[in-house]
């Protein structure tokens, strides 16, 4: 014995002695000091010293208090992590010792009634003797003989990990249990007849052992995430050590029992499990229950239980190939579920797994077999799923389809030329993507009237290639996660499949089933734009081929077919569907139509159908994926997508003008995304370089126009989206628009004069006015600022020069100056008569001609019977003149030409025809000034004061929802447009009065806010006009403060108004009077 030992075990074995004869807890802990002092070599030597008064203790027959048997636990466990074990009685005891403290004595197989702080421990003591036990030891324990003892501690940790609530005690019993097994991370490299031996005595033990974890994994998730992740790992590696290839294919526990068990009891024997063949398969499908149970656990929220489920996986699949081959099915499709997981630790390590797995195995038939079964179980079972699974189990099951597809890869072509999976899976992919069609914001969403907002080129807009949700609503999801798992599907399709075989398949379901169309366009769609793997993650992208190129000509000219691109999309559309209706031949109407392939008439036919909403929600929704297509081959070919704009931009310029603002907002994406595709820079030259053929189409369609309705759509399209520069190309199309607008001014006016409008509306974008400035700033009226006595002298001395002057009173020096002054003007008006050739005008350019036409038509429809016919051509007429209005000549004949029925609509029947015919007034004024002052005093002030009077008799004893109707709108709008009107038209004094007169009311505290302050704007007019006559007025109504005479000889002038400050009109006056100070 070394000195060192020596020295130890003097300064131990006072305390061991002290404390054999009195059992304290302070007695152990200074035992325990002295351990911790003791060096390593030192404590080996002097181990069963150092415990025998500790073991001694735990012997005790009567229960010691639990603070002291805690402390002599934990003293135990300090020795055994410093120390290893090598005699069997120390191991026997101990384990024996420590087993009987942690069970119940009364019930048998139960936990003793003890604090949480003893059991752990208990168990932490146990795992240590087992950790510092000698392999030699191992081999004795795990024999038959001490199968009984395996046992028991067996069962008290099962029952400590599923019964206790403390985590930190549940975890450490799971780890003392798997070593135990011989599984756990601290345990030493044991030899493989011991690996065996552990495994045979396991074998007995294993479906308690799996039972029990597989309760805690699927268990409370309030119980951690730790506690589901140890129990996963115990689980899996106490299963792969005894069900493990190896350890079965080199089972030799027969001659085991029989070469080292000699003499045991057929009692003892016949616990043992002898792990045979018909045994294995028998566990392998029991376990399957339990695998399948767990593999639930891999929607957990903590990604660290959805790790260790992989490991769970990897570990199963790669130790017990084939003795656990029927659990392969739900282990790859654990793998599977997790390979688009959020968090990259997991997805990573999924990724890793099934790569691995798949360089191994996937060559091999069953493998092969597996993943065709569960795939083709998946989409049978897709659809029930889909309609019945909340969001979560959607998207476990479209992932663990996505994953079937990736992981088959190149085989995808063998599976899909079985028609039962290739039906299966169609048939799925069409039933999930159900689109919704009750919505009625999809029918009801109108374009505006001046189109669809402008395209910009910065960029493509986000969701270029897709519809937007609110249009694209599912009837089976909400989730739009489901919907990019669901994309993704079908790119796989695309990419990995036969590309002619599945675009026949869903042309085909396109073609026969009105039902299924528009998911078979949708998935047509994803599988084209996969083909080329652009848009897929972590796969090669590859050019289109010629194949491709092939099959996107003929679903092109599918799609674009008048059947499936001439839908009626409102009520009141130019197209009717009558597919499902056979045609009376007899009928003269339709008699044209016999021979044509398109089961299309003309709105106009008595014979039209009422559609129903759903039904119109449906043509939308089609034809809008129809143009998502048309976008999606634009970026699968690129710039080789120029040879089809001869087929595709009419249409989709069609659309774009379209009365559905879903359809044109999606016409406008595509349009975007055949200029991004293709390479131009903008719209307008995508257009200028096509206008070519497309203004030789919208030609043909007016020659046939009952069978072509929306011609003068494309026109209108590009007008809105083009520069000057089409002017020119587009002369002889709108000398055709006007032709067949006089042809057809009854039933198709509104068509014809869309197009004008935005003719118009285009001419003035592209030639604006140089005017604006001179014409809004017109000399204004003398007016004289009369303050003080020097003032009016002023004032008096001037108006006895300009009498005289009047009478010929003037003075010979100021003859003359008259007389040179004159032969100046009349010298200077030779000289520019003699610049100028009487007969000869300047060419009217274009675009004027182009607006002159067009107000002449609008002269013609001013009166017609239909109020949104009438509306559309003030709109155009307002527009119009705005465009002459550097064009003086020809503007004031026109303006005289349209004056007559013009005033016939400041009468209308219709209020909003009224406001639509004064903002035109108002629009008059700006650009004519005082050519119609006559005309508007004359025949529009009385009108105009007439019902301003009148009004506001009603709208001063009305309540607020008045400001609701239509007729404070007009108030409203008079009201704002007379002050600015006056002032261009240059009103004289009497005028003034007149306006002053009837907007006084409206200057009441009793009339609605915005008709006040309207009043008040036209008096703010009024006041740079005429201030005198104004103030007069005002003060009328409301005088503040009596006027004081400037000089005594004039006489106190009493004003009618009232001058109250309670006076209703007072707030309102005031601050007009403040103004003119």
């Amino acid at each position: 014995m070394a000195e060192s030992t020596k020295e130890a075990f003097r300064r131990l074995r006072p305390c061991c002695v002290q404390l054999t004869k009195e059992q304290t807890v302070q007695n152990v802990s200074e035992l325990r000091r002295l351990l911790d002092e003791t060096a390593r070599e030192d404590l080996q030597q002097l181990q069963e010293y150092a415990l025998f008064p500790l073991r001694i203790l735990l012997k005790q027959k009567q229960r010691l208090h639990e603070r002291l048997t805690q402390a002599v636990l934990e003293c135990m466990t300090h020795v055994f992590q410093h120390t290893h074990v090598h005699h069997w009685d120390m191991l026997e005891d101990t384990f024996t010792q420590l087993c009987v403290l942690l069970s119940s004595p009364s019930n048998n197989g139960q936990v003793a009634d003890m604090s949480e702080e003893l059991k752990l421990a208990v168990v932490t003591t146990l795992k240590s003797l087992l950790l510092a036990t000698d392999s030699s030891l191992l081999v004795r324990l795990y024999s038959i003989q001490c199968l009984p003892l395996i046992g028991h501690a067996v069962s008290i940790l099962l029952s400590v990990t599923e019964h206790e609530s403390a985590r930190k005690l549940r975890l450490e019993t799971m780890e003392c249990l798997m070593v135990l097994a011989g599984c756990h991370s601290g345990c030493a490299d044991f030899s493989p007849s011991l690996e065996r031996q552990i495994a045979d005595s396991f074998a007995s033990f294993l479906p308690g052992i799996t039972m029990t974890l597989c309760r805690v994994i699927v268990g409370d998730a309030k119980q951690g995430h730790a506690v589901i992740v140890c129990a996963t790992e115990a689980w899996s590696k106490i299963v792969a050590m005894v069900m493990g290839d190896s350890s079965v294919e080199n089972n030799q526990s027969q001659r085991s029992v029989e070469s080292h068990d000699v003499g045991v009891s057929e009692r003892l024997r016949s616990l043992q499990v002898r792990r045979s063949q018909d045994w294995c398969s028998s566990t392998a499908d029991k376990l399957k229950v339990l695998v399948q149970r767990i593999a639930g656990a891999v929607t957990h929220p903590n990604w660290r239980v959805r790790l260790v489920l992989v490991e769970f996986a990897d570990r199963l699949l790669m130790e017990c190939t084939k003795t656990l081959q029927c659990c392969t099915s739900p282990l790859l499709q654990l793998l599977v579920s997790q390979v688009g997981d959020d968090y990259p630790q997991v997805s990573d390590r999924c990724t890793q797994v099934l790569g691995r797995y798949a360089d191994e195995h996937l060559c091999s038939r069953p493998l092969v077999e597996i993943l065709e079964e569960n795939l083709h179980a998946l989409a049978t079972a897709l659809p029930r799923l889909m309609r019945a699974a909340d969001d979560e189990k959607k998207l476990s099951t479209l992932t663990l389809t996505h994953g079937y597809l990736k992981l088959l890869g190149s085989r995808l072509v063998t599976l899909l030329n079985s028609a039962a999976h290739l039906k299966r899976l169609s048939l799925a992919l069409v039933q999930v993507l159900e689109l919704d069609v009750t919505d009625v914001r999809i029918v009801g969403e109108r374009t505006p009237a001046g189109g669809p907002p402008a395209i910009s080129m910065e960029g493509p807009p986000a969701g270029l290639y897709v519809l937007p949700n609110r249009t694209k609503r599912f009837r089976h999801f909400q989730d739009p996660r489901v919907y990019q798992l669901l994309r993704q599907i079908c790119q796989l399709l695309g990419y990995y499949g036969d590309l002619s075989l599945l675009v026949d398949h869903f042309l085909d379901l396109y073609q026969q089933s009105s039902l299924h169309r528009k998911q078979a366009v949708l998935i047509l769609n994803e599988i084209l734009l996969g083909s080329t793997g652009k848009e897929l993650p972590d796969v090669a992208a590859r050019p289109p081929s010629e194949e491709t190129t092939d099959i996107i000509c003929s679903l092109l000219e599918e799609y674009i077919s008048p059947k499936n691109w001439h839908l009626p999309t409102s009520s009141q559309s130019e197209y009717t569907d009558i597919s499902n209706t056979p045609p009376d031949w007899s009928s003269d109407l339709t008699a044209s139509l016999k021979d044509s392939p398109d089961w299309l008439i003309p709105r106009s036919s008595p014979r039209a159908p009422q559609t129903s909403y759903k039904t119109l929600n449906s043509n939308i929704l089609l034809i809008c994926l129809q143009l998502e297509g048309i976008s999606i081959f634009a970026k699968v070919l690129g710039e080789d997508f120029k040879l089809l704009l001869l087929q595709s931009l009419y249409p989709v310029l069609e659309k774009l003008g379209d009365d559905s603002a879903v359809i044109s907002e999606t016409a406008h994406t595509t349009l975007v995304s055949v200029c991004v595709s293709c390479g131009y820079s903008s719209v307008a030259q995508l257009i200028a370089e096509n206008a070519d053929y497309l203004v030789n189409d919208i030609s043909l369609s007016l020659r046939h126009f009952s069978l072509n309705p929306r011609a003068p759509h494309v026109l209108r399209v590009m007008l809105q989206r083009s520069d000057k520069d089409i002017l020119p190309l587009v002369q002889d199309t709108i000398e055709e628009i006007l032709v067949a607008l006089d042809r057809h001014h009854e039933d198709r006016c509104v068509s014809f004069l869309s197009v004008l409008q935005s003719l118009v509306a285009a001419v003035n974008r592209w030639f604006p006015g140089n005017k604006n400035e001179e014409l809004n700033k017109r000399p204004p009226r003398t007016v004289w600022d009369v303050e003080g006595t020097q003032s009016i002298r002023d004032f008096l001395v001037e108006y006895h020069r300009t009498k005289r002057l009047a009478d010929g009173l003037l003075g010979d020096d100021d003859i003359t100056d008259v007389e040179h002054d004159g032969k100046e003007s009349a010298e200077d008006a030779g000289n520019e008569e003699a610049m100028e050739e009487p007969d000869k005008k300047p060419e009217v350019p274009a675009h004027i001609k182009n607006v002159l036409e067009v107000l002449d038509r609008c002269r013609h429809l001013m009166s017609s019977g239909d109020p949104r016919l009438r509306l559309q051509v003030l709109d155009i007429t307002c527009e119009g003149l705005k465009a002459l209005q550097d064009s003086q000549d020809q503007l004031l004949p026109q303006v005289h030409q349209l004056w007559q029925p013009f005033t016939h609509r400041l009468e209308d029947s219709e209020p909003l025809v009224i406001l639509k015919a004064f903002e035109t007034l108002c629009m008059m004024g700006k650009v004519c000034g005082d050519f119609i002052r006559k005309r508007v005093v004359k025949e529009v002030w009385p009108k105009v004061t007439t019902f301003l009077t009148n009004q506001a008799k009603i709208s001063m004893k009305v309540g607020p929802a008045y400001t609701h109707t239509v007729a404070h709108r007009l108030q409203s709008i008079i009201l704002q447009g007379l002050g600015p009107l006056c002032a261009q038209l240059g009103v004289g004094e009497t005028e003034v009065d007149m306006i002053a007169c009837a907007c006084i009311p409206y200057l009441s505290a009793r009339q609605p806010t915005k008709l006040q302050e309207a009043a008040c704007g036209v008096f703010d007019a009024l006041l740079q006009l005429e201030p005198d006559a104004v103030w007069l007025t005002l003060c009328d109504v409301y005088c503040p403060a009596l006027p004081q005479p400037p000089h005594l000889c004039f006489p106190l002038i009493k004003m009618s108004g009232s001058t109250s400050e309670k006076s209703e009109y007072a707030t309102n006056v005031t601050q007009l009077l403040e103004k003119l100070r």
